[in-house]
């Protein structure tokens, strides 16, 4: 099945950068062998900034662009585990602790999910060499996205049918 979410900014760059390997959800919307699309999100640019500072980085080096369907990668296993197994699996793979710092990151992973979550590894992640951006799809498929939170291949609208079909077939860049 093939997937569409939104993640902010700040995960893609660490996503496309292997310094992610692990997304956290608080249920089992993704399976093994699972596509995922990810239109990159605006996200708390002070963060994003920090981030960039901390990878030694500046803003004209970013990988991807706010509001763009930027690339996306393959699920691999997928673990369900109680909120202390999640953090000690994920705290240095989910982006969580690199972007926060390690008590900030496990607080907001608590309130995230709660007493149990899932981890989803990444595997063979991949970028456009033509992102799609919100124009675009508002002129292929007729919709005004303003920010996509999880689309599916399981849907019956048709404009997202096809939206995955076209990116099913794009070029992409493996990282």
């Amino acid at each position: 099945m093939e997937h569409v979410i939104a993640l902010h900014q700040v995960y893609g760059e660490l996503i496309f950068r292997g310094l992610k390997s692990h997304e956290i959800r608080r249920s089992k919307v993704f399976r093994e062998g699972d596509i995922v699309f990810l239109y990159i999100a605006r996200g708390n640019l002070n963060v994003l900034k920090w981030t960039l500072e901390k990878l030694g980085l500046n803003e004209e080096q970013l990988l991807t662009k706010r509001g763009t369907i930027a690339g996306g990668f393959e699920v691999g296993e997928a673990i369900k585990a109680d909120f202390k197994t999640l953090w000690e699996l994920t705290k240095d793979t989910s982006g969580l602790a690199f972007v926060y710092g390690e008590e900030e990151g496990k607080r907001w992973l608590k309130r995230y999910v709660g007493d149990y979550g899932y981890a989803f590894t990444i595997e063979k992640p991949f970028l456009f060499k033509e992102p799609i951006d919100r124009e675009k799809m508002k002129e292929l498929y007729g919709v005004n996205v303003n920010g996509i939170i999880h689309i599916s291949s399981r849907t019956k609208q048709q404009w997202v049918k096809k939206l995955i079909e076209d990116l099913m077939t794009k070029e992409v860049i493996y990282l």
